[in-house]
């Protein structure tokens, strides 16, 4: 999973940083090992957005940093994935414009599982050529298996349990696995997952790392759009792909710029400078163009979720019995209701809503208007100021952290929220004993499967376990759940992480968009797995 907000790796500068979900050690292709290079980035130039109102171009600001290469095996942040999901595609997807985490064909037009769960066989689309002109066969298949591997970035565990692909025409792949795994369709299809990659084009320009020198200034998918200029960590450009084998964009090109400056960003929509703005903007900036005549507000849902970390050394709550009464002195509906407004939905599931069954999930906590006077007043919280930490570039982890800990100071309980600089919210476990007692911080799944989201939240080894907390066993009932399809299996999963109390889910965070009157398909435009993405192919101008 993917995280970062809108605190965590997903709104962040850290965001280029996000950190590797957890690789399980499973077979492989037999490939050589990987070699994950990061990239030097250079370049920086001033962007220049379009006009609004040009029928054939899309301006776009992206108000979070972003300057990673837009390469599908190395790119592991939010915003690259609006460069990578317009030009490139997997076998399978998520549904777009919809609430629910449905995975639908793509370039695999149908598909079918072995009854031991071992065998994936897809059969690909007919018509299909890549960006180059190569058609797509199933050798594009095997080769970006390989690649993957190869690469070693942070997405390539969704594909390292894969130990044979076998080509038996050129429109069958057959992808043999090492064991059961119940997640590893939602793997291909999320944003994150295999995308394909022209055969022609990595032998082409495979240099000494892959083809990832030249992948960080174009493309080689089958996408609706190609990459015709990229100015790192600056603008990109598309331009839609002729060939495209699906419905054509309504627009011929796609413009994006790299804002960190939201000001800056709302004045050029308010002026028809650029046609939409991309990003985390704070509850005031958004709420602020309700009633606008020149802007357009919508959310649409996500699966992100905020949530509360406790340090498991923090000498204020030291006990899950304290943890769970701490729980029960946040108000997540008026604090929520309060920092976020309408960005934030509350919820009572551990795992992002809609998920599980939420008996699998409910956390069970009701909130007692008395229960911080009580911690103020007693051992081990009484006398103690506790911090809440979140992550600096994070207007959402701010507004709820000041919130809580306006809240715990109102009742007694002595709290300061304290911000973490960049990259740092990911490194509190290197000093748990200097590390604040509280984190407030967001997260986005890599995958609509609960497996995703537990082993990175719930184990230290997946990325996203701030304070490192562990919980007994919990590795065994992921693996165990992981060879049913039943999503009944991950209920010990949820019940033994509540019963420690280290999280707490408080709200389901939406995503915002800000557009000028006019654009057309922008529900049709975004997926519940994407947070601050639009598929530029759905949009229109009217």
């Amino acid at each position: 999973m993917r995280s970062s907000a809108r605190t965590g790796l997903r709104t962040t500068p850290a965001n280029s940083d996000r950190p590797a979900a957890q690789r399980r050690p499973r077979a492989r292709l037999g490939l050589a090992a990987a070699v994950a290079t990061v990239l030097a980035l250079t370049g920086c130039s001033a962007g220049q957005a379009g006009t609004a109102g040009d029928t054939d171009l899309f301006t776009a600001a992206i108000v979070q940093a972003y300057t990673t290469p837009p390469d599908p095996d190395v790119n592991y942040d939010g915003p690259g994935l609006n460069i990578i999901q317009n030009t490139y595609e997997g076998l399978v997807k998520y549904e777009d414009g919809t609430g629910t985490a449905k995975i639908v064909p793509s370039l695999a037009s149908a598909w079918k599982v072995s009854q031991d769960g071992l065998t994936y066989t897809f059969t690909l689309r007919d018509g299909v050529t890549f960006h180059d002109g190569t058609p797509l066969t199933s050798k594009a298949v095997a080769e970006a298996v390989e690649r993957r591997a190869q690469v070693d970035g942070g997405p390539a565990y969704m594909t390292a349990d894969v130990t044979k692909v076998a080509t038996p025409d050129d429109h069958t792949a057959v992808l043999t696995l090492s064991a059961p795994n119940s997640a590893f369709l939602d793997y291909l299809a999320s944003p994150f997952g295999l995308k394909l990659i022209s055969p022609t084009v990595l032998a082409k320009h495979a240099g000494k790392d892959h083809a990832q020198t030249w992948l960080t200034s174009h493309d080689a998918g089958t996408g609706p759009y190609e990459l015709t200029s990229a100015k790192t960590g600056d603008s990109y450009e598309l331009t839609a792909y002729d060939d495209y084998w699906g419905d054509k964009p309504a627009f011929a090109a796609v413009e994006l710029e790299i804002s960190q400056n939201a000001s800056a960003a709302q004045l050029e929509l308010e002026r028809g400078e650029i046609d939409a703005i991309l990003g985390n903007l704070n509850k005031s900036s958004f709420e602020s163009y309700a009633k606008s005549q020149a802007v357009t507000t919508s959310t649409f849902p996500n699966l992100t979720t905020q949530m509360v970390y406790v340090n498991p050394q923090s000498k204020a709550f030291t006990s899950a019995g304290q943890r769970k009464r701490l729980f029960t002195g946040i108000d997540t509906k008026s604090i929520l209701a309060a920092a976020m407004g309408s960005l934030e939905e509350p919820t009572s599931q551990l795992f992002p809503q809609g998920m599980l069954d939420s008996a699998l999930d409910d956390q069970g906590i009701t909130y007692d208007k008395d229960a911080l006077a009580g911690i103020a007043a007693s051992a081990p919280a009484k006398g103690r100021t506790v911090r809440i930490g979140y992550a600096g570039s994070s207007a959402d982890g701010k507004a709820v952290a000041e919130e809580l800990a306006s809240r715990m100071n109102s009742a007694g309980l002595k709290a300061e929220a304290v911000a973490y600089a960049a990259g740092s919210i990911y490194k509190l476990t290197d000093d748990l004993a200097a590390a604040p007692d509280l984190a407030v911080f967001a997260v986005f799944p890599d995958a609509g499967h609960p497996d995703s989201w537990g082993r990175i939240i719930y184990t230290p080894k997946g990325g996203l376990d701030l304070f490192g907390a562990e919980v007994d066993g919990l590795d065994a009932d992921l693996d165990k759940a992981l060879t049913t399809t039943e999503s009944s299996a991950y209920g010990p999963v949820a019940r033994s992480v509540i019963d420690s109390r280290n999280w707490f889910s408080i709200g389901s965070l939406n995503t915002t968009l800000l557009t000028t009157p006019g654009i057309t398909g922008t529900r049709e435009a975004q997926n519940l797995l994407e947070y601050n993405v639009l598929h530029f192919a759905a949009l229109g101008r009217s």
